[in-house]
Protein backbone atom coordinates (compact mmCIF):
# COMPACT_ATOMS: atom_id res chain seq x y z
CA UNK A 1 0.00 0.00 0.00
CA UNK A 2 2.81 2.42 0.83
CA UNK A 3 4.63 1.69 -2.42
CA UNK A 4 1.45 2.27 -4.41
CA UNK A 5 0.98 5.61 -2.63
CA UNK A 6 4.54 6.62 -3.55
CA UNK A 7 3.97 5.57 -7.16
CA UNK A 8 0.78 7.63 -7.43
CA UNK A 9 2.58 10.61 -5.85
CA UNK A 10 5.46 10.47 -8.33
CA UNK A 11 3.16 9.96 -11.31
CA UNK A 12 1.06 12.96 -10.22
CA UNK A 13 4.18 15.13 -9.88
CA UNK A 14 5.74 14.06 -13.18
CA UNK A 15 3.33 14.68 -16.08
CA UNK A 16 5.83 13.40 -18.67
CA UNK A 17 6.07 10.07 -16.81
CA UNK A 18 2.29 9.87 -16.59
CA UNK A 19 1.97 10.53 -20.32
CA UNK A 20 4.45 7.78 -21.23
CA UNK A 21 2.79 5.35 -18.82
CA UNK A 22 -0.68 6.05 -20.25
CA UNK A 23 0.63 5.63 -23.80
CA UNK A 24 2.03 2.23 -22.85
CA UNK A 25 -1.20 1.14 -21.16
CA UNK A 26 -3.34 2.41 -24.08
CA UNK A 27 -1.15 0.62 -26.62
CA UNK A 28 -1.68 -2.67 -24.78
CA UNK A 29 -5.36 -2.45 -23.83
CA UNK A 30 -6.58 -0.38 -26.81
CA UNK A 31 -9.17 1.39 -24.66
CA UNK A 32 -10.76 -1.86 -23.39
CA UNK A 33 -11.33 -1.15 -19.71
CA UNK A 34 -12.92 -4.52 -18.91
CA UNK A 35 -10.54 -7.08 -20.42
CA UNK A 36 -8.61 -9.04 -17.80
CA UNK A 37 -4.86 -8.56 -17.73
CA UNK A 38 -2.99 -11.48 -19.26
CA UNK A 39 0.55 -12.74 -18.72
CA UNK A 40 1.56 -11.20 -22.06
CA UNK A 41 0.06 -7.86 -20.98
CA UNK A 42 2.11 -7.94 -17.79
CA UNK A 43 5.36 -8.59 -19.67
CA UNK A 44 4.50 -5.70 -22.03
CA UNK A 45 4.08 -3.20 -19.17
CA UNK A 46 7.80 -2.43 -19.07
CA UNK A 47 7.49 1.28 -18.34
CA UNK A 48 5.05 0.58 -15.51
CA UNK A 49 7.62 -1.79 -14.01
CA UNK A 50 10.30 0.89 -14.41
CA UNK A 51 8.08 3.33 -12.47
CA UNK A 52 7.68 0.77 -9.67
CA UNK A 53 11.42 0.16 -9.45
CA UNK A 54 12.24 3.87 -9.50
CA UNK A 55 9.70 4.70 -6.79
CA UNK A 56 11.05 1.83 -4.67
CA UNK A 57 14.61 3.03 -5.26
CA UNK A 58 13.91 6.56 -4.07
CA UNK A 59 11.53 5.66 -1.23
CA UNK A 60 12.24 2.07 -0.21
CA UNK A 61 9.51 0.40 1.80
CA UNK A 62 12.12 -1.19 4.03
CA UNK A 63 14.75 1.43 4.90
CA UNK A 64 17.02 -0.96 6.77
CA UNK A 65 17.46 -4.66 7.38
CA UNK A 66 19.92 -6.68 9.40
CA UNK A 67 22.33 -9.50 8.67
CA UNK A 68 24.02 -11.62 11.30
CA UNK A 69 27.28 -13.55 10.98
CA UNK A 70 27.16 -17.08 12.33
CA UNK A 71 30.90 -17.62 11.73
CA UNK A 72 33.92 -15.32 11.39
CA UNK A 73 34.03 -13.69 7.94
CA UNK A 74 35.98 -11.20 5.87
CA UNK A 75 33.80 -8.40 4.52
CA UNK A 76 35.11 -5.27 2.78
CA UNK A 77 38.67 -6.24 3.68
CA UNK A 78 37.96 -6.48 7.41
CA UNK A 79 37.80 -9.56 9.62
CA UNK A 80 34.53 -9.81 11.54
CA UNK A 81 33.98 -12.22 14.44
CA UNK A 82 31.02 -14.59 14.66
CA UNK A 83 27.86 -13.06 16.17
CA UNK A 84 28.47 -9.70 14.50
CA UNK A 85 25.28 -7.99 13.30
CA UNK A 86 25.14 -5.52 10.43
CA UNK A 87 22.41 -3.00 9.74
CA UNK A 88 22.05 -2.43 6.00
CA UNK A 89 20.86 1.09 5.15
CA UNK A 90 18.84 0.53 1.96
CA UNK A 91 17.92 4.19 1.45
CA UNK A 92 21.59 5.23 1.58
CA UNK A 93 22.57 2.54 -0.93
CA UNK A 94 19.73 3.48 -3.30
CA UNK A 95 20.77 7.13 -3.23
CA UNK A 96 24.57 6.88 -3.61
CA UNK A 97 25.98 9.19 -6.24
CA UNK A 98 28.63 6.65 -7.23
CA UNK A 99 25.91 4.04 -7.95
CA UNK A 100 23.18 6.22 -9.48
CA UNK A 101 23.29 9.17 -11.86
CA UNK A 102 21.19 11.94 -10.28
CA UNK A 103 20.06 9.69 -7.43
CA UNK A 104 17.48 12.11 -6.02
CA UNK A 105 15.72 12.56 -9.35
CA UNK A 106 12.69 10.39 -10.14
CA UNK A 107 13.68 8.97 -13.51
CA UNK A 108 11.99 5.69 -14.57
CA UNK A 109 13.67 6.03 -17.98
CA UNK A 110 16.96 4.89 -16.42
CA UNK A 111 15.41 1.39 -16.20
CA UNK A 112 14.36 1.42 -19.88
CA UNK A 113 17.87 1.45 -21.36
CA UNK A 114 18.50 -2.14 -22.44
CA UNK A 115 22.17 -1.79 -21.46
CA UNK A 116 21.30 -0.56 -17.96
CA UNK A 117 22.06 -2.91 -15.12
CA UNK A 118 22.37 -1.56 -11.56
CA UNK A 119 25.77 -2.12 -9.99
CA UNK A 120 25.87 -5.28 -7.88
CA UNK A 121 24.01 -4.80 -4.58
CA UNK A 122 23.09 -1.20 -5.43
CA UNK A 123 19.37 -1.97 -5.82
CA UNK A 124 17.95 -4.13 -3.06
CA UNK A 125 14.21 -3.54 -3.33
CA UNK A 126 13.50 -7.04 -2.02
CA UNK A 127 16.66 -7.63 0.00
CA UNK A 128 19.37 -9.76 -1.48
CA UNK A 129 21.20 -13.03 -1.54
CA UNK A 130 19.75 -16.18 -0.05
CA UNK A 131 17.36 -14.19 2.09
CA UNK A 132 15.75 -12.07 -0.59
CA UNK A 133 11.98 -11.85 -0.43
CA UNK A 134 10.37 -15.08 -1.67
CA UNK A 135 7.32 -13.12 -2.81
CA UNK A 136 9.23 -10.56 -4.91
CA UNK A 137 7.89 -11.74 -8.27
CA UNK A 138 4.30 -11.89 -7.04
CA UNK A 139 4.64 -8.45 -5.45
CA UNK A 140 5.93 -6.93 -8.69
CA UNK A 141 3.13 -8.55 -10.71
CA UNK A 142 0.52 -7.25 -8.26
CA UNK A 143 1.80 -3.67 -8.22
CA UNK A 144 2.30 -3.40 -11.99
CA UNK A 145 -1.13 -4.91 -12.73
CA UNK A 146 -2.79 -2.67 -10.13
CA UNK A 147 -1.21 0.36 -11.80
CA UNK A 148 -2.58 -0.78 -15.16
CA UNK A 149 -6.05 -1.29 -13.67
CA UNK A 150 -6.03 2.11 -11.96
CA UNK A 151 -4.79 4.12 -14.90
CA UNK A 152 -6.39 2.42 -17.89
Amino acid sequence: ANLLSFIIYYIAHNPNVKKKMLEEIDSIFQGDKMRPITKDDYYSLEYCEAIVKEAARILPIMHTFTRHLSKPSEIAGYQWPADTSFIINVKAIHNRVDYWKEPNKFNPDRWMDENFEPKKNSFIMFGGGLRSCPGRKLAMIEVVCLMALLYR
